[in-house]
């Protein structure tokens, strides 16, 4: 952990010493989450970003009801069909994996690598780019 790092434990808001540290939790029922991980609410804007939000919540203990690890499951078997045979479908594939044994934290690391693939994806070309498109409009 970072000097002065914030983070949530089982919902609580702790925050690290002047110094570095270490935090060790033997039991693992207990949800550590670095608020650097955090998405805000208004940053929720695209299907990732969603089931990133939706296993952050979880971790938070901010989910809604006992069927948000479901929920959470079926947007990532959402998202496995639509990066279906591209650069990030492992990483969408171990994110559905790690939902499944409850390793929430894990899905949020596999979710960071898709954020970029879903960005291309959702921008449109630079008309720049196609010169052929521009001349046949």
């Amino acid at each position: 952990m970072k000097a002065n790092e914030k983070f949530l434990v089982n919902g609580a808001l702790v925050q690290n010493g002047d110094k570095r540290g270490q935090i060790h939790l033997p039991d693992s029922s207990v949800n550590v989450l670095r608020i650097s991980d955090c998405l805000h609410p208004d940053e929720i804007n695209t299907p990732v970003r969603h089931a990133y939000y939706q296993a952050q919540l979880i971790l938070s203990g901010d989910a809604p009801d006992e069927n948000s690890g479901q929920e959470l499951i079926n947007s990532l078997t959402t998202l496995e069909k639509i990066f279906e045979k591209t650069a990030v479908s492992e990483k969408l594939s171990k994110a559905k994996a790690s939902a499944q044994a409850g390793r929430f934290y894990s899905v949020l690391c596999s979710l960071k690598h898709v954020f970029v693939a879903e960005r291309q994806l959702l921008t449109p070309p630079n008309q720049d780019e196609m010169p052929e498109m521009a001349a046949a409009s």
